[in-house]
């Protein structure tokens, strides 16, 4: 049970010791896993080389060594199970100690504001402030003054108050973690689906949020091991929920645009220049016939506001400056990705893991992406994210690999000052930043990611094996950037 005084005075890194020890067995498991997988069961299947068979030969056959190779293969799987309830013990330690210790921060920022002014706070939380001198009792100002104390001190309680309830809920949030793990209950041979359970059980247990800026948040926070083992146990839905996006970077709207929306009532005029803007559209109109340009445009003119995806895989191929600029943020930050992955790696005993990277720029499309995305985006910003993941291979050494994709962002507006050649002919971005103040039109965010593709990472000097996107017409299906091409 959570007490004020518990609370004040709790000793948390025990609890976080534990999330290491923890951490600690599930890397073990994973790796006898691996060893019993590679060294026992594929030789003794045929599956890899054996020293007793010969060359595609299984080295032992018959009764006893179909039933040796199914025991085998149970106690591989049993291990796997422990290493993903070891890995869900974890994740609710360090969920715990998380929500433990910035209520403990809470509570004692509390305690010190209110003893600033000249409260006691005792044991079990109880606030006081010692009574006013006798002359100062029938003195207006002194009495207007501890009132003012008393208002602001009921401030700082109430904190405490906050301070104990989410210690409190996190608690009780911990203890139903971990009733419901019994890394003991882990054997497929009675309990066929012990290693999807167990993967369930660390889903459960790390509590993904579904707020953007909180999931975030959260998959920056996560130890590497429970992010390895989330990937392997939910990784399609986490995925999609987005956590390869950045952790660190937020975009923002570079500046205000044309202000406010519908700021002021439109006119004769401002209806005109409506009409100028849908003839872009329609018809033989300038922007007709690029797609993204005339899709933008025209929800400009919707007047919703509400964001727009990209296509991105289709900008990546239409836009050859896009695509290097990738590849080339990739190759300039492949090395120190790789060695951050790594020395996290060996923290971990060798356990799977997984650590999130970005690289962020702004750029401005040029001529070589065409006139399409040149209208339809012109600048934004953009960024590779994603994990560089690291696991033992096949021979006990580490295999590193990245899984990203590129992200975009930008802010459908119009500056007053400027011009947009469209067709060969100037309009003036003053014209179109009417209609968004005039509430003819309005101005909105575009936001895109790309499909996320998974590529080696090979030691310093070499270059990352760059995917082509999805639908792409080149032949080959990757660019490598560490060679020459003919």
């Amino acid at each position: 049970m959570v007490t004020f005084d518990r609370l004040r005075h709790a000793a948390l890194a025990p609890l976080d010791r534990a999330g290491d020890t923890w951490n600690g067995l599930a890397g073990h498991a994973e790796q006898l896993a691996g060893q019993v997988r590679s060294g026992v069961l594929q030789p003794l299947t045929g599956a890899a080389p054996s020293p007793l068979a010969a060359g595609g030969a299984r080295a032992w056959s018959g009764v006893a060594a179909d039933e040796a190779t199914r025991e085998i293969g149970l106690l591989a799987d049993e291990l796997t199970a422990f290493h993903y309830e070891a890995l869900a013990v974890t994740a609710a330690l360090r969920r715990a100690t998380s929500a433990f210790t910035r209520a403990q921060q809470d509570l004692r920022r509390a305690i010190g504001d209110a003893e600033a002014l000249g409260a006691t706070v005792t044991t079990d939380g109880t606030v006081t402030l010692p009574p006013l001198p006798p002359e100062d009792r029938n003195d207006p100002d002194a009495v207007a003054y501890r009132r003012r104390q008393w208002e602001e001190l009921q401030q700082h309680v109430e904190a405490m108050r906050k301070a104990v309830a989410a210690a409190t809920e996190a608690d009780a949030t911990a203890a139903a973690a971990l009733r419901t793990l019994d890394p003991a209950e882990v054997d497929p041979a009675t309990r066929p689906g012990a290693v999807a359970e167990a993967r369930g059980d660390l889903v459960r247990a790390a509590g993904m949020p579904t707020d953007p800026k909180a999931l975030r948040l959260w998959w920056g926070a996560l130890d590497p091991s429970v992010r390895a083992g989330l990937l392997a146990a939910d990784g399609e839905r986490l995925v999609a929920a987005g956590v390869l996006g950045p952790v660190d970077y937020e975009w923002h709207a570079p500046d205000a645009g044309a202000g406010d929306f519908a700021q002021r009532p439109p006119g004769p005029g401002d209806y005109a220049k409506g009409v100028t803007a849908e003839m872009l559209l329609v018809g033989g109109g300038s922007i007709a016939g690029h797609t993204d340009a005339a899709r933008h445009m025209q929800h400009f003119l919707e007047a919703t506001g509400a964001p727009l995806d990209i296509d991105v895989d289709r900008m990546l191929r239409e836009d050859p400056t896009l695509h290097r600029l990738v590849t080339e943020q990739i190759i300039k930050h492949q090395d120190e990705w790789r060695q951050t992955a790594l020395d996290a790696y060996e923290r971990a005993g060798g356990a799977p893991v997984a650590v999130p990277v970005e690289a962020t720029a702004h750029r401005t499309i040029d001529s070589a992406a065409g006139d399409n995305w040149y209208l339809a985006v012109g600048s934004h910003a953009y960024a590779t994210s994603g994990v560089v993941a690291v696991r033992p291979g096949a021979d006990g050494r580490p295999q590193v690999s990245m899984q990203y994709q590129v992200n975009i962002w930008d802010r459908y507006n119009w500056d007053p000052g400027k011009s947009t050649p469209i067709a060969g002919t100037n309009i003036k971005d003053s014209d179109l930043a009417d209609l968004h103040q005039t509430g003819l039109a309005r101005e909105f965010d575009l936001t895109g990611r790309s499909t996320p593709v998974t590529v080696p990472l090979p030691g310093p000097t070499v270059g990352p094996q760059i995917i082509d996107r999805p639908g792409s017409d080149r032949e080959g299906g990757r660019v490598d950037p560490g060679r020459k091409t003919r």
